[in-house]
């Protein structure tokens, strides 16, 4: 009998009717952790381990009970296994089969696990998307503050979230939005933030950082504040999470999210609500922009810069040339796309200046006027990504109206809606640039121009043949796609040569172009400017 009990794959335990262990093969011994001889005489009610909520142990607990044939899975937290256990009543006592089912009982845990998480997922990001939806229509940073603040909480997957700022002077927090059951802590975490004494609060090196922090275990994590953690012990609160509120390389605040889970946000969740935070970035940003458009008057700050952290006036050092950026054009997060003249230098000498300079990427020359070293200069097209005032007052809503740069000395004047934060935006520039000065800050009224006065202005700029081209052109179907008509044919019937029609529709159409882009209907214009005439022998 001891012979054959070794060629069974499970383990076996034959029971005598006193319960006692009298054989025991191999397998069993090995998933008990005993000696095949140590097993051999013990209370088999003793063998397996108790737990409070052991199937075996009711089964065999009453000493006077019967041995009962049972089948069923049981865990042993002692030695940490899972078992499926069967017993056969026989004459004299009982058998006792068992396999360890530990590896799929895990497997079993991780498919929930992961179908939890899954579930969690798609919560979260329909809750995101249905922020993003709602913040389209924000007009407010506080507007947009706030939604994101409620919509997470009312999601019930959170205890409570909200969105903080930091002073740029005091270096504190400043609590801006919130939801769900924040009271208490987050005053809590406001006033962590201006103490110098023990770890600084997620939020706090958010701000500092730039990046995301997570904390899974609020209580147990020796990173967080101690008058922090106890609060969180206090409010059952086990997990957080802080992501910047950004835009390019500006962080706007700080999104702070509580749960009332142990290792609540996973990799995946962690990965969503940082998007949130971009996208709560670039909303603020686009409401700023938008409220700059709308308004009647703008505040307007000029800057003076000396700080060689800026590559535009690095290079007007270097060169000993005068810089003058005459178009920007934002491009994605964190990046413009310049176009810079220069009057004092040929524009090849500053390409290569700025060309391996940090946060300088796609210089080139877009075109040169060389008479004499006097008035050599040119045009030159770049993007810039980091180091500039340019880039970090387009990122917290300004239009820069104009920047020049002279030998080392720079001069910025930009336009704020009469809402914005001027001394965020200020401080801002000068945490970057510490050499930066603000010179003057007014507020003024802008033009109102009606429909007809832009059409009009329009009419006045084109000449009557540049309206006759662009008319013509119009009308048959020229500008379509395809076109219905070609230049030639055009040319043919207005009875004059296809380059002069090309002159002249380029010329209306630059005209056209200017009025859009410029909001100074009284400068110069490029062509009349540069003496741009578009070719030789044209017919004007």
């Amino acid at each position: 009998m001891d012979d054959a009990l070794e060629y069974v794959t499970d383990g076996v335990l034959v029971v005598d009717e006193g319960w006692h262990v009298t054989r025991a093969n191999a397998v069993a011994a090995a998933s008990l952790h005993h000696d095949v001889s140590e097993l051999t005489g013990l209370d088999v009610r003793d063998v397996f381990p108790r737990s409070v909520d052991s199937r075996f142990h009711e089964a065999v607990a009453d000493a006077d009970a019967e041995p009962i044939a049972t089948d069923f899975e049981d865990y042993f937290p002692d030695i940490g296994k899972w078992f499926e256990v069967r017993t056969v009543p026989v004459d004299g006592g009982m058998i006792v089969v068992f396999h360890d089912i530990t590896g799929r009982k895990n497997l079993e845990d991780s498919i929930t696990d992961r179908e939890a998480e899954l579930d969690r997922l798609t919560r979260i990001n329909a809750t995101i998307q249905e922020i993003i939806r709602e913040l389209v229509g924000a007009t407010t940073r506080e507007e947009i503050e706030r939604t994101v603040c409620e919509r997470l909480a009312a999601s019930d997957l959170y205890e409570f979230t909200w969105i903080g700022e930091r002073d740029l002077l005091t270096d504190r927090l400043i609590h801006r939005s919130a939801a769900g059951e924040y009271e208490g802590v987050v005053e809590l975490l406001v006033d962590e933030s201006g103490t110098s004494d023990g770890p600084e609060s997620l939020e706090q090196a958010v701000t500092r950082t730039g990046e995301t922090r997570l904390v899974r275990q609020l209580v147990e994590d020796e990173s967080v504040p101690e008058s922090v953690r106890r609060v969180a012990f206090a409010r059952g609160l086990q997990s957080a999470i802080a992501v910047p509120v950004r835009y390019g390389t500006t962080t706007y605040g700080v999104l702070g999210v509580y749960a009332a889970r142990a290792n609540a946000f996973t990799e995946r969740e962690r990965k969503s609500l940082a998007t949130l935070g971009v996208a709560t970035g670039f909303v603020i940003n686009a409401a700023r922009q938008r409220n700059l458009l709308l308004s009647d008057t703008v505040v307007e700050l000029t800057f003076r810069l000396t700080d060689s952290a800026d590559v535009l006036l690095a290079a007007s050092s270097r060169l000993a040339c005068s810089l003058a950026v005459e178009g920007i054009v934002p491009l994605s997060e964190g990046a413009l796309r310049c176009f810079v003249g220069v009057e004092g230098t040929p524009p090849g000498h500053l390409l290569e200046a700025v060309r391996d300079s940090t946060g300088i990427v796609d210089a080139r020359v877009v075109h040169e006027t060389t008479a004499d070293e006097a008035t050599d200069g040119g045009l030159l097209e770049l993007t810039i990504t980091e180091e500039s005032p340019l880039l970090s007052l387009v990122e917290y809503g300004a239009t820069v109206r104009t920047a020049t740069y002279t030998e080392g000395v720079g001069r910025v004047v930009a336009e704020l809606a009469p809402d914005e934060d001027v001394r965020a935006v200020v401080e801002a520039v000068g945490e970057r640039f510490p050499d930066s000065n603000l010179l003057a800050k007014r507020e003024r009224e802008r033009d109102v121009e009606t429909a007809q006065e832009f059409r009009s202005s329009l009419y006045e700029r084109l000449t009557d043949r540049q309206q006759t081209a662009l008319r013509v052109a119009y009308h048959g179907g020229y500008f379509k796609s395809p076109r219905d008509s070609t230049a030639e044919e055009l040319a043919d019937g207005l009875g004059i040569s296809s380059p002069t029609l090309h002159y002249h529709l380029r010329a209306a159409q630059w005209k056209l172009v200017d009025a859009f882009i410029t909001d100074d209907p009284g400068r110069p214009l490029r062509d009349e400017r540069d003496g741009w005439h578009g070719g030789q022998g044209v017919d004007r």
